[in-house]
């Protein structure tokens, strides 16, 4: 539940939509993307990683897809955004450039760390939900998975979910699972992603940026949280077939 001075009048929540709108519809602002402000040797550079980072992707993703597929074919359990599974090209590119920052500008240590170019979304009611992420997380293990972290986020102030991270049993190429109910992915895709944009795009002027991420954190505490899910962490000492 959010406190009081969290709440927000309904004339503040249509003024941030709207300026919102009006900034990423804006036909002055520059549309260029981060990569094509870059000079040309260091567009070369990036290029090139992030090339071998797709090819890579696209190699793996399939024996991937056809497991998970196999893994909730009996399910009440369903995934979403399949066909988005593989980043594009163009926000490879604009990853390995942001996070280059953390890594003292090395874009080779910031592609090298991406984990997340091949992902997947996995929808699960409320319910059933932390049984049913437990048991295929398990699963997923028992098929050669390698599970090299879960970050459970319910609770916190990011998007409501658990999120984890395998390696791929044949190549050792990582990627990443969110795990979803219903509701939670609404608001993810539906109510947040437009604040997102703002949020994450360094050109916007700074009180809109932090206008959007008090609505952000404000929507994320419109999703019911599941009985269990806060606290739950992955026990890998647990055998479960």
């Amino acid at each position: 539940m959010q406190n009081n001075e969290d709440a927000w009048s309904v004339e503040e929540y249509i003024e941030t939509r709207n300026l919102v709108d009006t900034y990423l519809s804006d036909s002055d602002r520059v549309l260029a993307t981060p990569y094509d402000k870059l000079d040309p040797r260091h567009r070369k550079i990036v290029a090139s990683y992030v090339d071998l980072i797709y090819k890579n992707s696209k190699l793996v993703e399939p024996s991937i897809s056809k497991d998970l597929h196999e893994l909730l074919k009996e399910e009440k359990a369903y995934l979403v955004s399949f066909e988005h599974r593989l980043k594009t090209i163009e926000s490879l590119r604009r990853k390995v450039i942001a996070d280059s920052k953390d890594y003292d500008g090395s874009y080779y240590r910031a592609a090298h760390n991406i984990c997340d170019s091949i992902r997947y979304t996995i929808i699960i009611e409320d319910n059933i939900y932390i049984e049913k992420v437990d048991e295929y997380l398990h699963s997923l293990e028992n098929m050669g998975y390698e599970v090299l972290e879960v970050k459970n986020n319910w609770g916190t102030e990011y998007c409501q979910g658990i999120n984890a991270r395998f390696s791929d049993k044949n190549s050792n190429t990582i990627f990443e699972i969110q795990f979803h109910t219903p509701i939670g992915y609404q608001i993810k895709e539906q109510n947040t992603r437009d604040l997102y944009q703002v949020i994450r795009d360094e050109s916007a002027p700074p009180s809109l940026m932090i206008r959007a991420n008090k609505l952000r954190k404000l929507l994320q505490t419109r999703v019911e949280i599941p009985e269990n899910a806060i606290g739950y962490s992955y026990d890998t000492s647990i055998i479960r077939r």
